[in-house]
C-alpha cells in the first residue's frame, strides 16, 4: 500500500471514529479517559476488521466525556495509528 493511500485511509477512519463526539450525552458517573481512549481504540479497530456500525454512537466508557475531550483522545488515537502505518511501510 502507498503511503498516500494508507494516510487517506487513515484519515477516513480518523473522520469516522470522530462521529461519536457529536452523539454524547452527559452521566453521572465518574469519567475515566484511559478507559475512553482504549474504547475508541477498539471501535477504531472493529471500523477498520469492517464493522460498519462500529463508530455511529460514542463508546459507553467515554459517557460524562465532554466533547472536546472526547476529540481530544479521538484525535490521539488517529494520530497513533497513522504512526503504526507509516511505520510499517518504512520498515524494510
Amino acid at each position: 500500500m502507498h503511503k498516500r493511500t494508507a494516510r487517506a485511509s487513515v484519515l477516513a477512519v480518523a473522520a469516522a471514529a470522530l462521529t461519536f463526539a457529536v452523539a454524547g450525552c452527559g452521566s453521572d458517573s465518574e469519567p475515566d479517559e484511559a478507559a475512553c481512549k482504549d474504547a475508541i481504540t477498539q471501535q477504531l479497530k472493529d471500523y477498520q476488521a469492517g464493522d460498519e456500525n462500529a463508530a455511529d454512537d460514542r463508546p459507553e466508557d467515554c459517557e460524562g466525556i465532554d466533547d472536546k475531550t472526547a476529540e481530544k483522545l479521538a484525535n490521539e488515537v488517529a494520530k497513533e495509528e497513522m504512526k503504526g502505518i507509516e511505520d510499517s511501510l518504512d520498515a524494510p
